[in-house]
């Protein structure tokens, strides 16, 4: 197993990998935004070849914590690990994962933590990667759980009668607009303003800047999508979308101003946004996680409930070496 240290901005390996089964988040367009923003993050992306052959990549950073040099998948996304062949064996997971063991130990890391997406995000759903972990040694260290919408088995008949009144009701006064075509820091801000006006009443800022979603969008046009929800043609809601792989859609984004509560702006953007999704034959819809630390947000678990978005686990796992 050859563990080779690659430039993701020059290789064609790892471009040829990835579109097969592509995901956002291991394209070096979204990666680089980090560094055209100067975010300071060290690289240390893996690709992983055997006999010739491609079998992983595997994105990551280098961080100091604790005095302790420790190798993380990755900064700078929502979640890395690996990226596999949908129909690699359990044996190739372990020779992998005994790799990169191996190799990090040389490489002086004292500890590995590998962010990972939700088993249901892969074609092939199943748990035989995290068996290869467990195996390996690796342990759970963080969890969140995350709202995801099937939308194959997804209908408007199906959610319950007080949400579908809701639904109608909003579709008298609320328009969905569609932002695709120029946009720039001036027609982008408006948008913005109800994103950040919103996170501040959390106590929280936005993950990107104005000028980050601009750059983002000029660099994945396809893969972000941005909506607006506007009552008598004042924009109240907003949402973004992130196309991570080509049947998978996150909800990056979601968020109304307060002063229009009442018209429950949110959930006719989402009901909208979930149906543009399934209308694109997008195959899951991740409306987000639903807790802050261990600490579970009740109301909002609920609230995704109503779009029938069963919760699933996002695991971070953690490897002492």
């Amino acid at each position: 197993m050859e563990i080779i240290k690659t430039d993701i901005s020059n290789s064609a390996e790892w471009n040829e990998f990835l579109y097969p089964d592509y995901n956002m988040f291991y394209d070096k367009r979204f990666l680089c935004y980090n560094d055209v923003f100067k975010k300071n993050i060290e690289w240390h992306h893996l690709l992983f070849r055997e006999k010739n052959k491609v079998m992983a990549i595997l994105p990551g950073n280098e961080i100091t914590d604790n005095g302790e040099k420790v190798y993380v998948s990755c900064d700078g996304v929502s979640f890395g690990g690996f990226l596999w062949h949908d129909k690699i064996k359990i044996t190739d997971f372990i020779s992998i994962l005994t790799g990169l063991r191996d190799y990090l130990a040389a490489q002086g890391f004292k500890k590995c933590l590998l962010r990972n997406p939700p088993y249901i995000y892969s074609r092939n759903a199943n748990e035989e990667y995290d068996y290869a972990l467990i195996l390996s040694g690796f342990s759970v260290t963080r969890y969140s759980i995350t709202n995801i919408v099937d939308l194959k088995s997804f209908e408007f008949e199906k959610l319950k009668n007080p949400k579908k009144r809701s639904i109608q009701k909003s579709a008298k006064h609320i328009d969905i607009d569609f932002i695709e075509d120029n946009v720039t820091k001036e027609t982008l801000s408006d948008f913005y303003n109800i994103l950040y006006s919103n996170r501040e009443l959390k106590n929280v800022k936005p993950t990107h800047s104005l000028e980050e979603l601009v750059y983002l969008k000029s660099v994945l046009k396809d893969r972000i999508k941005f909506f607006t929800a506007k009552i008598k043609g004042e924009i109240v809601g907003i949402c973004t979308l992130f196309l991570v792989k080509d049947d998978v859609v996150l909800n990056f984004y979601l968020a109304a101003d307060e002063e229009h509560k009442k018209d429950r702006v949110s959930d006719y953007l989402l009901y909208k946004t979930i149906e543009w999704s399934k209308l694109n034959n997008f195959r899951l819809y991740d409306i987000g996680t639903s807790n802050v630390g261990n600490e579970l947000l009740q109301g909002l678990f609920d609230f995704k409930k109503k779009f029938m978005a069963d919760g699933f686990l996002r695991k971070s796992y953690t490897l002492n070496l």
